[in-house]
Parts: structure tokens; C-alpha cells; sequence
């Protein structure tokens, strides 16, 4: 009795002290459990470091000084440069804040979050002087640090909705695998959705869009269908692999085809010129998806350890397929398709490009860890 009833003096406290204690121990708790945010932050940084530096070749000797950037504004700045650097940073400064154990406070959070982004920020503009492609601005420095401020405050706001955070908790642990190889898998479909914005790559495809040539050649057909059929099976089963239970693997494998589906639609329609998007969809594609469909409806009754080993087969054999055919592998991206500007372009072609290709590796990787060695977390999913 004397140990129920402890806890009633906490009901003196006042509301705002309550939602504090609340939140931080919903953020604790969730911190304890999952590394879903620190992986997130390292993958905000792998596109930030990326997109910046690409395509990593030209590099020269700079006759001004490292940091002399920091001390010259530019006068002209593009409002889509200013646009991009902020969001780009929004993510990282949102994760970072989120990260941070709660014992820090909303002030030590802050300042631990401001000087990891500005000192990532400054070290890339500072690698910028050294290709001749890029231009080193603090004008970018700025709009990065706001960008990373505007995260952390969404960050603050999210943490502080202690409901909102013990929904979130229960939803990862109902629906999602345990595990940290299971915040893996959450974060690698989200990126792997990110990168389907790109349209100059066909759907579930991990090379460029050959342009509108050679669509119907027997060959060049049936190397896009295999390639295609493999990525749409080892995607599909890496999502079922994500879930908790085999029904709900149903339910999020429509959901995750039909977004990728809808995204890469809308990206077509709204980045490529008309006449581009009337080509898009190639009949070797839209063949693959049909039989990779198809082929899911029998895998998916596969046992969960098996599931994996197919999932991880099929995934390299996407990559490695489209090898039988070099041209089509060595395929530029094609610019001419698009409706949009250069500098944006590169940025856009070559991160998602790399995603792509690195993705089924960095997937399959995954699954073995997880099939291999968690043998207590396959037991308790079903």
C-alpha cells in the first residue's frame, strides 16, 4: 500500500512539470530501445557530404585561403540554392536533437546540435574550394545553420507531445521487427522510397533511362524484364522482412509499391518534358513488375529465414544483371529528359543513382545480420 501510494504528490506538480517529466521519459525510453535516429542523422550526413563534393574528381590546388569564405558574402544568391541548403540540413538537425539523451536539456541539446552542423557545414564549403565546380559561400554556411535550428525546434515540439511519442513507440514495436537491425530496415525503405523521386531511372530499376531507343529489341527487353522482376521480389520480400507479422508484410508490401509507384509518377510527370514522360514507362519494365507480382504471391508463404535468402539473391541479381548488357549499364544520365535545371540535375542524378546501386548490397547485408546471428528476434516474430 505505502508504495502505491507514492506516486500522489507528483499530482501537485505542476501541469508543465508533468508534460517535462512525461516527454523525457517517453524520449529515454524510446532512445533505450531504438537507434533509428542515429541512423537517420548518418544517413543525413552521407547525402549532405555527397551532394556536395560530387562528383569528387577535378580537384585543383585553390589560391585563397581555406576558411576565406567565411568573411565574403555573395552577391548573388539564388533562392533555390538558399532553399536547398536549408532543407537540407533540417533532417540532421532534427535527428541530432532528437538523439541527445534527455538529461541534457533543451539548451545543451541545442548547442551540442548547432556546432556538430555548422562544424559539418564549414568542412564541406572549406573541401568546395578545391574543385573548380563548386563555389565555397558562407551565404550556404548561414542557410545550413538555419536549417538545423528549424529541425531542432520541430524536434523540440515533437518530443514534447509525450502522447504523440508513446504512440509512435507502440506503433514501432506492433507493426515493426525488433532490434536495431530492425530500425535498419525501417530507415533503408524509407531511403529507398526517397530515391524513386528520380525518374530519369525506371521503377525498380538501378540504371539510367536509355532514352528512346532500343525499347522493344528482344535483348534489351529481356534483360530490363529479369532486372526489373528481381528488384520488385527482393524489395517486396525486404519489406515483408520488416514487419512484424506475415499479414501486416501484405499489407506494407502494397503500400511500399504502390507509393514507390505514385512517386515515380508524379516525379515523371512533374521533372520530365512532355514528350519524355509519353516514353517513360518502357515495355521491359512494365513487363518485370508484372512477373515480379506475380512471383511474390508465391514467395510470400516462404519461411522467414528463406524469405531472407531469396530477398538477398534477387536484390544482387538486380545489380548484377543489367551488367550482361554494358551499354546499358555505362548509360549516361539523361539530362535531355528533363525539365530542370543543371545544377539541381547533377545533385539529383548522382545521389539517387548511388542510392540505388548501393542500396541492395547495404540491404542484403542487413538481412544476413539479422537471419544469422538474431536468432532470439526471428523466433519472436511470426
Amino acid at each position: 500500500m505505502n508504495e502505491r501510494s507514492q506516486p500522489t504528490p507528483n499530482r501537485n506538480r505542476s501541469a508543465g512539470a508533468g508534460t517535462d517529466d512525461g516527454a523525457e521519459r517517453a524520449s529515454r525510453a524510446t532512445q533505450a530501445q531504438s537507434k533509428l535516429l542515429f541512423y537517420v542523422a548518418l544517413f543525413c550526413i552521407f547525402v549532405i557530404v555527397y551532394a556536395s563534393l560530387q562528383p569528387f574528381t577535378g580537384w585543383a590546388e585553390s589560391s585563397a585561403a581555406p576558411f576565406d569564405f567565411l568573411t565574403k558574402f555573395s552577391r548573388h544568391v539564388s533562392r533555390a540554392d538558399v532553399i536547398f541548403n536549408t532543407l537540407a540540413y533540417v533532417p540532421l538537425g532534427f535527428s541530432l536533437y532528437a538523439m541527445l539523451p534527455p538529461s541534457y536539456g533543451a539548451t545543451k541539446r541545442a548547442l551540442w546540435m548547432l556546432t556538430a552542423t555548422l562544424a559539418l557545414s564549414i568542412l564541406v564549403e572549406t573541401l568546395q574550394n578545391w574543385l573548380p565546380t563548386r563555389v565555397s559561400s558562407v551565404n550556404d554556411t548561414l542557410a545550413n545553420a538555419f536549417g538545423a535550428v528549424l529541425g531542432a525546434a520541430i524536434a523540440s515540439r515533437v518530443i514534447a507531445q509525450q502522447n504523440f511519442i508513446a504512440v509512435l513507440r507502440r506503433w514501432r514495436e506492433s507493426l515493426f521487427v525488433s532490434g536495431a537491425t530492425g530500425d535498419l530496415n525501417i530507415l533503408l525503405l524509407a531511403v529507398w522510397l526517397i530515391a524513386q523521386i528520380n525518374p530519369g531511372i525506371p521503377l525498380f530499376a538501378s540504371t539510367f533511362h536509355p532514352g528512346f531507343i532500343t525499347a522493344f529489341d528482344p535483348v534489351i527487353v529481356a534483360v530490363e524484364l529479369a532486372q526489373t522482376t528481381a528488384a520488385l521480389v527482393g524489395i517486396g520480400l525486404f519489406t515483408d522482412l520488416t514487419m512484424r507479422k506475415r499479414w501486416l508484410g501484405g499489407i506494407a508490401l502494397v503500400l511500399v509499391v504502390a507509393c514507390a509507384v505514385a512517386l515515380k509518377t508524379i516525379a515523371a510527370q512533374w521533372l520530365l518534358t512532355p514528350i519524355a514522360w509519353e516514353a517513360w514507362l518502357r515495355p521491359g519494365h512494365a513487363l518485370g513488375v508484372a512477373l515480379g507480382a506475380v512471383a511474390l504471391l508465391v514467395l510470400f508463404w516462404l519461411p522467414r529465414r528463406l524469405k531472407s535468402i531469396v530477398a538477398g539473391i534477387a536484390l544482387l541479381s538486380s545489380v548484377f544483371i543489367p551488367l550482361v548488357l554494358p551499354d546499358l549499364v555505362t548509360v549516361r544520365a539523361p539530362t535531355s529528359l528533363f525539365n530542370w535545371s543543371y545544377g539541381q540535375l547533377l545533385n539529383l542524378n548522382g545521389l539517387t543513382r548511388t542510392i540505388v546501386v548501393l542500396w541492395p548490397f547495404i540491404a542484403t547485408a542487413v538481412l544476413f545480420f539479422r537471419f544469422g546471428g538474431d536468432a532470439k528476434g526471428n523466433r519472436s516474430v511470426t
